[in-house]
Parts: C-alpha cells; sequence; structure tokens
C-alpha cells in the first residue's frame, strides 16, 4: 500500500497541472467527497476548504489570480496511515501583473485513503512540513 499512496501523488500532483492548464477533471476524481484542502492562504486568512464544491471554488479563485501555477514535486515520501510528505516546488504567473513567482521550497502533507485525497496541505516552509509529519528532530 506505501508504494501505491505515493503512486497515487504522483499522478495526482500532475493531475492538478494538467487541470490548472487544461482544465482537466481527474484531479477532482482522486479527492475524497469529504476531503479537507488546506492551501497557503489558509496561513494568512485562516481558511479551509472542505468538500469537492468548496475545492472547485478554491480551484477557481486560484484561476483569477494566476494565469499559470504548476506545481514541480521532487520528493515523494511515504508516511503512516496514508500520509505523503511531497517536496518540490511551484512556479505561477500573476494575472494583470505578469509578475512572475518561483518558489523552490514548497511542501505538501497529503493523506489518501482508498485511492483518494481525504486531506491535503500546503506548506511555505519545509521545517513546519517536517514537524507536522512528525519527521523533525
Amino acid at each position: 500500500m506505501p508504494q501505491e499512496n505515493v503512486a497515487t501523488a504522483r499522478r495526482h500532483f500532475d493531475a492538478f497541472n494538467r487541470a490548472f492548464s487544461e482544465g482537466a477533471s481527474d484531479f477532482y476524481e482522486m479527492l475524497d467527497p469529504n476531503v479537507e484542502l488546506v492551501p497557503m492562504s489558509a496561513l494568512l486568512e485562516g481558511t479551509r476548504y472542505h468538500g469537492h464544491d468548496a475545492v472547485r471554488e478554491w480551484f477557481e479563485e486560484m484561476k483569477r489570480d494566476w494565469t499559470s501555477f504548476e506545481v514541480r514535486p521532487e520528493q515523494f515520501r511515504d508516511l503512516a496511515d496514508g500520509w505523503v510528505l511531497v517536496l518540490g516546488s511551484w512556479r505561477a504567473r500573476g494575472r494583470g501583473s505578469e509578475v512572475l513567482l518561483d518558489f523552490p521550497q514548497a511542501a505538501w502533507l497529503v493523506q489518501y485513503r482508498k485511492g483518494k485525497a481525504v486531506r491535503l496541505q500546503t506548506f511555505t516552509n519545509r521545517q513546519e512540513a517536517l514537524e507536522a509529519a512528525g519527521l523533525a528532530g
């Protein structure tokens, strides 16, 4: 099962990029109906998204703010209880401003159950992601 979760996470991150750039729907198909999404904006606004409709709302907000947004996962670490820690980077271009942001230290903590993401949290600080994953010493 552990390698299965890592393989699922790889497909899920690819699906996110396709959903943003092409409007593909397989990203949503890989979410549990009761998924909880804790994006970067949660740090500032405290906003969490629950369920497919809320995640779609968040995604549309992202598309309003960014002309492009790409997650670039580099390392996948299988953890206990269906959790996968993903380390990588992301790149985005602002809508209107055309500002290019390239964030080299991104991290995501995702829990999968029966091949579906039940919780996904984005981190802007890898140390905090390691601590949340129980890997910080």
